[in-house]
């Protein structure tokens, strides 16, 4: 066994040994030991005093954590009237919601997040604890107020308009960033939203670029996706709709469907193309969820379009977070992206067929039958 398999073993044994203590049991210096978790603190390994291992199958969700508020309509909507729904409250955000996915899929997941200190930040954490997520990263600030989001759904449960108050987010500086780096490089793989400001998306994929660590980006919305770098290099994965590829690509409606068109798989060469633009911005591989037509791949191993699972819809609120934890688990286990895109068509149609925006449905058993049997 190697000095720093050792020197590893110890540390799990006791997180709270000296490095003298170290030292004394496998025979070296105490200088020598330095030397040793020097170097396994640089890979990402332990993360310092006191010291935390890197675990494997571990993600660091970095973003949103929200209160949501979901409306759904009885009838047709009808615009400047009063119209009969079912009111629901429930945790949500994109990162939150990819964590929360993940911890069903017996991942070891963390969630890195800002709230306010107030009932709903607490509620929101403590909810996401009790379901497996570690949110000991997140940080609470005073006087601010937890982000929350209100949807409105029609009939069917698509949504018709949503209201989103997120200025807390703001408060995600490249500094919290900095003060979390070393927990942050322990993760095998960081999945992060544009939730945060644009000089700490920065910050982030500069960091991940530089420790060659997999990073994986949900760009929210399109607006949202104007605060990515230019410069994308270090990503390893991005995962927009139709609407949000067409903002990273740079490229106009006229490049094969407009940002409220449908997907039509006629257009498949030209959303090849929008794909490829996003790549040359540095991206390894890009997922276009395409909705009815499915999801478009791009990346280093090739490209493929995979059709979506037909689904009696209940609600899509949540199918586009269950599609990237999806990714995210197939990825982790070692699986090529279309099995792992497999796996994230697999989580959204089981989310789809809830009215919940994480699927209690979801599972390593479930998830892996439902691509077996429905995408085999």
């Amino acid at each position: 066994m190697d000095r720093e398999q050792q020197i590893l073993d110890l540390i799990r044994h006791n997180p709270f040994i000296s490095q003298n203590e170290i030292a004394s049991s496998i025979g070296i210096s105490r200088s020598a030991v330095a030397g040793y978790i020097a170097a396994l603190t640089k890979k990402g390994v332990i993360r310092g005093r006191a010291y935390v291992t890197a675990e494997e199958n571990s993600v660091l969700c970095i973003g949103g954590a929200n209160l949501d508020s979901k409306a759904t309509s009885k009838q047709r909507i009808r615009p400047a009237s009063s119209n009969p729904a079912t009111v629901t409250e429930s945790c949500g955000g994109v990162a939150r919601n990819i964590a929360d996915n993940l911890a069903h899929l017996a991942c070891t997941v963390s969630l890195l997040t800002v709230v306010g200190d107030d009932q709903a930040g607490q509620w929101v954490l403590k909810e996401s604890a009790r379901n497996g997520v570690d949110t000991g990263l997140s940080y609470v600030l005073p006087n601010e107020k937890t982000g929350s989001y209100t949807a409105l759904l029609d009939e069917s449960g698509e949504m018709f308009v949503a209201f989103a108050d997120m200025d807390i987010y703001d408060k995600f500086t490249p500094r919290l960033i900095q003060e979390k780096w070393p927990h942050i490089a322990a993760s095998k793989l960081v999945v992060a939203d544009t939730n945060l400001p644009a000089e700490s998306l920065d910050e982030l994929v500069k960091r991940c670029r530089d420790s060659m660590l997999p990073l994986f980006i949900d760009p929210v919305s399109s607006e949202k996706t104007k605060k990515l770098p230019r410069n994308l290099s270090g990503v390893t994965a991005i995962f927009p709709n139709l609407e949000e590829a067409i903002e990273l690509a740079g490229v106009g409606a006229g490049a094969g469907a407009g940002a409220g068109a449908s997907a039509d798989t006629s257009n498949v060469p030209d959303f090849a193309k929008i794909a490829q633009a996003i790549r040359e911005r540095g991206v390894l591989n890009v997922f276009i969820t395409l909705g009815e037509s499915g999801v478009l791949y791009s990346g280093e191993e090739g490209s493929f379009l995979l059709p979506p699972i037909p689904a009696d819809i209940i609600e899509v609120t949540g199918a586009g977070d269950a599609f990237v934890a999806g990714v995210a688990y197939g990825f982790l286990h070692n699986q090529p992206y279309v099995e792992a895109c497999k796996l994230g068509l697999a989580a959204s149609y089981l989310t789809l067929q809830t009215a919940e925006s994480v699927s209690g449905l979801l599972n390593e058993q479930t998830i892996r039958q439902t691509a077996k049997e429905r995408l085999s």
